[in-house]
């Protein structure tokens, strides 16, 4: 039996094309990883940044039990314009003689994504 030259092109023309496919998928999938890697890298950058806002804000005495709430694209929001995405809160403010302390934590959709601890020495 003899074997046409056009059906051995088009089994080699099927062949790259799966190759070309996987390839492809691959790449879709790591593009995708690398998005929600940035994704999650600027959520956490941010909310380090605000939590030492609110860190500084404490220690200059501007905030004691004050929650602030930001969009998804971390613009601040009021208490009355729709629901907050991230709140960067001031809890367990405590005072033990000269030192006051409190926990700041950052949620995301009423989750903690982030905390830090303050301590400030007061006369």
């Amino acid at each position: 039996m003899k074997t046409s030259k056009s059906a051995v092109f088009l089994f080699e023309l099927m062949i790259i094309i799966l190759v070309f496919t996987f390839a492809s998928a691959v790449c879709a999938q790591i593009f995708a990883s690398s998005y929600k890697m940035s994704t999650d890298s600027r959520e956490k950058s941010m909310s380090v940044l605000y939590a030492q806002t609110a860190i500084e804000k404490f220690k200059a005495g501007e905030a004691e039990d004050a929650a602030a709430l930001y969009d998804k694209s971390w613009q601040a929001v009021g208490e009355g314009n729709g629901e907050a995405y991230y709140e960067v809160a001031i809890e367990n403010n405590e005072v033990s003689g000269h030192i006051r302390s409190a926990d700041i934590v950052v949620y995301k959709k009423g989750e903690p994504i982030y905390s830090m601890q303050a301590k400030v020495f007061s006369n």
